[in-house]
């Protein structure tokens, strides 16, 4: 397979599992938020407030932290095999753009950054393929 595609489908999944798991711990923080609001209204004892205290799930931050090191992998990769110029410019624009415009309408965040994980993973294989060769 050519470099340019193992670079490009394996960055664009890896930015979309670091985004979707992003945006997991951001819907959290945000139910956290609006639970300590309505706790702050009602005048509850804090102690209450601890118990309703919504956690991010283990398996989307290791999610988003191995698609994170499997983006950097494929920068790495970019920049061993291109100019300089190609992985940061897919980093800056191309990579958010195929997240926004595509990758966020096929899954759900929750779901989608584990799915986009498994795949950026796969994506390594051949890049590192690539570099025992």
């Amino acid at each position: 397979m050519e470099p340019i595609y193992i670079f490009t489908l394996t960055g664009a999944f890896a930015m979309g599992a670091a985004l979707s798991a992003r945006q997991v711990s951001h819907d959290v923080l945000t139910q956290n938020q609006q639970a300590l609001d309505s706790s702050a209204n009602t005048d509850t004892d804090t102690d209450a407030d601890t118990d309703t205290r919504a956690k991010v799930p283990g398996i989307y931050l290791a999610a988003g932290n191995l698609s994170v090191i499997a983006l950097i992998a494929s920068l790495v990769y970019g920049g061993q095999n291109f100019a300089w110029w190609i992985p940061v410019s897919f980093l800056v624009v191309s990579f958010p753009a195929i997240y926004y415009i595509f990758l966020r309408r096929l899954l759900k965040p929750k779901r989608g950054s584990l799915v986009y994980t498994l795949l950026a993973l796969m994506g390594l294989i051949p890049m590192v393929q690539g570099w025992m060769a």
